[in-house]
């Protein structure tokens, strides 16, 4: 069936504003290409979300839209089921996790990919971190147990310093959510200034957690 309609608007009767379904017709809805998660499960671009309410919206969109209900509808039809499925899957894993939730608005928002960037008063702990790092590998090559011990039980004490500058970071990026809404709600220019923030606190995040990965690793 061709999508080459007005935005919005039913390929089986012309209705216009339709969503899942028609409201005319009751068709199921082919996907536009445009539709972002938030809209596909008819949230506003907010940070701070109704879990609940979003958890019931998922399981009343999975059931409506589950393929076996279009076994015998059109190809077209059945396509548009396979389609809203997979999305609904997407979107509902997306926004149910507040990072990941804050990362896809970000991209929404023309934001890159955070890169890893370490903290600036972390950059003389990472130093020694990576010494102590080497030092426990050659231990392990040398097989040289009681040093490779010494090293991890040293390393051991960073581990946990950096799981909990980690969760105090995951603190500011949530505390940062309602600040977003309110900007939104404000229409007033300073949502951009708490995207940054947020952007820059995602950076800190995966080179910790990096960091975090590379030193388990090696225990």
């Amino acid at each position: 069936m061709e999508q080459s309609l007005e935005r919005g608007r039913c390929p089986n009767c012309g209705a216009v504003g339709s969503s899942h379904f028609c409201s005319d017709c009751n068709t199921i809805q082919p996907m536009r290409s445009d539709v972002d998660y938030f809209e596909f499960l008819e949230l506003p671009r907010l940070l701070a979300i109704d879990e609940a309410a979003l958890e019931k919206t998922f399981y009343s969109l999975s059931r409506a839209l589950h393929p076996d209900y279009f076994m015998g509808a059109s190809d077209e039809e059945r396509q548009a089921s396979l389609a809203r499925s997979s999305i609904l899957n997407d979107a509902y894993r997306t926004l149910r996790d507040p990072i990941r939730r804050v990362q896809y608005l970000l991209k929404l928002e023309g934001y890159k990919e955070a890169e890893k960037r370490a903290p600036a008063d972390l950059l003389e702990e990472v130093f020694e971190l990576n010494m102590q790092i080497e030092e426990l590998k050659n231990a392990k090559k040398a097989g040289d147990e009681q040093e490779a011990q010494e090293a991890r039980e040293s390393l051991e004490e960073a581990l946990t310093g950096l799981k909990q500058r980690l969760a105090g970071i995951d603190d500011t990026i949530f505390s940062l959510f309602s600040q977003w809404d309110a900007a939104i709600a404000a229409e007033n220019g300073s949502g951009k200034t708490v995207l940054d923030d947020i952007s820059e606190l995602l950076s800190n995040r995966s080179y910790i957690r990096s960091l975090i990965r590379e030193i388990e690793e090696e225990f």
